[in-house]
């Protein structure tokens, strides 16, 4: 069954990553998958939330900064050393690498978990906005495997990773809100 499940990951991967070549994504995706096009968007993004969207905001912001602190280093030093699968662009030499290949393991995808827990955590505050979230995550995603770093699988499962680490901080903060509510009111 896990040979088959491998085979099937490098069949998408190669359906992505070679079949889906052209020029737009060619010069598209390589700046998509980079932190520093994003950092700047999730600056502004933060800095909005904290000065513009009052209570809601800063805590959604709080909660994303949190989300990503505890989500990237769990991910890129427990789990991905604990698995340790090599990345596509290190293991296929039919892989058009469209960036230099990362050092590192490959699973799971560290950009994918982030991006999906931020996605997750501004969904649970911002319902309205969500599906911009949502489609940077996949955009995001998508490019890893595009650009020759990530297979389909290591993606997925970021993502997967990324909406636990969301939710369990969102509902963290929601049951100790509930605690902190109640032990105020037994006190008055």
């Amino acid at each position: 069954m896990l040979s088959f499940l491998l085979w099937v990951d490098q069949l998408l991967f190669t359906a992505i990553n070679q079949g889906a070549s052209n020029v737009v994504f060619d010069a598209v995706m390589p700046i998509v998958t980079k932190l520093q096009w994003w950092l700047p968007v999730f600056v502004l993004g933060i800095g909005w939330l904290v000065v513009r969207g009052g209570k809601t905001g800063r805590q959604c912001a709080l909660l994303v900064l949190a989300a990503v602190a505890v989500a990237d280093p769990i991910t890129n030093r427990l789990i991905k050393p604990l698995v340790a699968r090599e990345r596509p662009c290190r293991q296929l030499p039919q892989v058009i690498l469209r960036i230099p290949c990362a050092d590192g393991p490959s699973f799971p995808s560290s950009h994918a978990v982030n991006m999906a827990a931020v996605a997750t955590v501004v969904s649970a505050f911002y319902r309205r906005g969500r599906w911009l979230w949502w489609f940077a995550a996949l955009l995001v995603g998508f490019s890893r495997i595009y650009v020759g770093v990530h297979f389909p699988f290591d993606v997925i499962s970021g993502w997967i990773g990324g909406i636990v680490f969301g939710m369990l901080t969102v509902k963290a903060i929601q049951k100790s809100a509930a605690l902190l509510q109640k032990r105020r009111l037994r006190w008055w």
